[in-house]
């Protein structure tokens, strides 16, 4: 169990410290003249407030325990701010760090839980998972537009308050990532 409490602790601590890089991004983009992009970077970053909320009523769960995240969690702000480039080269730091969590992070956190048969756990994991694969879309997306020098139009972003998706001018009538309903997505 103690590998679990570890991978929710380490997920906890990468998600905050993602969306702090995520709103110093939203910064640059304004400072840039690009609000289309700050305003997706402060959408996905209230996403991964989502994540850190289901992963500490996780932990709190599986430890039969109120979590104070404040007791292991740490954010490097400034190597974290130290990250913040142009706009393109914090799209791609995004990017890059949204198939990490996708591909390798998150996996893994997965297989663990499965091991476990740790049911909770492997929600909140799944869960953030498949959301940061929809964020990772999403930054190359709008990557591509800035690339291509193409105008990035204003568009209504929402966020389902249960798993931390991202959709873009309108809220789904049920939630892919986790089949609630459209009342649980406010718009961002």
């Amino acid at each position: 169990m103690s590998i679990i409490v570890e991978n929710l602790k380490q997920a906890i601590i990468g998600e905050s410290n993602a969306k702090y890089k995520y709103e110093q991004f939203a910064n640059k983009a304004d400072e840039e003249n690009l609000p289309e992009i700050a305003h997706l970077f402060r959408a996905i970053s209230s996403a991964e407030t989502i994540h850190i909320k289901n992963h500490t009523k996780a932990l709190s769960v599986i430890t039969t325990s109120e979590v104070n995240v404040n007791d292991f969690l740490t954010i490097n702000k400034e190597k974290l701010n130290n990250q913040v480039k142009d706009t393109k080269n914090n799209l791609l730091n995004a990017i890059e760090g949204e198939i990490y969590e996708t591909k390798k992070m998150y996996k893994k956190f997965i297989k663990n839980s499965e091991k476990e048969g740790n049911n909770v756990s492997e929600l909140t994991f799944t869960l953030a998972r498949k959301a940061e694969k929809i964020h990772a879309y999403l930054f190359n997306k709008y990557l591509k537009l800035l690339t291509a020098e193409k105008p990035i139009q204003k568009v209504k972003l929402y966020v389902c308050q249960i798993c931390g998706n991202v959709e873009l001018e309108g809220a789904p009538q049920k939630c892919p990532i986790c089949e609630h309903s459209q009342k649980f997505f406010n718009e961002f």
